[in-house]
């Protein structure tokens, strides 16, 4: 009896927090939750970069505009900070402050957000 009980309280909680989460959280157009920030950089030797930063539900992007080129880079895995690649071209961002690796090679340094 006491089961019984257990279980009929059990499946009311679950069908309320069910319905209150349907009203609470409804579903929106994947378009809808994809934001977009445009960053610029002020490098070492004054060399300058831009980075368009994407992130959706399908994960994050940044479109890097250095030297007359565009790389288009996908997020990736890190440890601390983000980072972003293509296999060639690799930006590391934290806070404010960037940096970008070609293979092993670190391409762009001492990289700050401009103001």
């Amino acid at each position: 009896m006491k089961n019984k009980r257990l279980l009929r309280h059990l499946t009311i909680a679950l069908l309320v927090a069910g319905s209150a989460a349907c009203t609470m959280a409804p579903e929106l157009p994947d378009n809808s939750r994809l934001r977009v920030e445009k960053v610029n950089y002020r490098c070492a030797d004054g060399v300058g970069m831009s980075v368009t930063y994407t992130a959706g539900p399908q994960g994050g992007a940044a479109d890097l505009v250095w030297d007359g080129h565009v790389f288009k880079l996908q997020q990736q895995l890190s440890g601390s900070g983000a980072r972003y690649g293509d296999g060639t071209l690799t930006l590391f961002t934290k806070g404010d402050e960037a940096f970008v690796q070609k293979g092993d090679e670190t391409v762009l340094r001492d990289c700050n957000v401009a103001s």
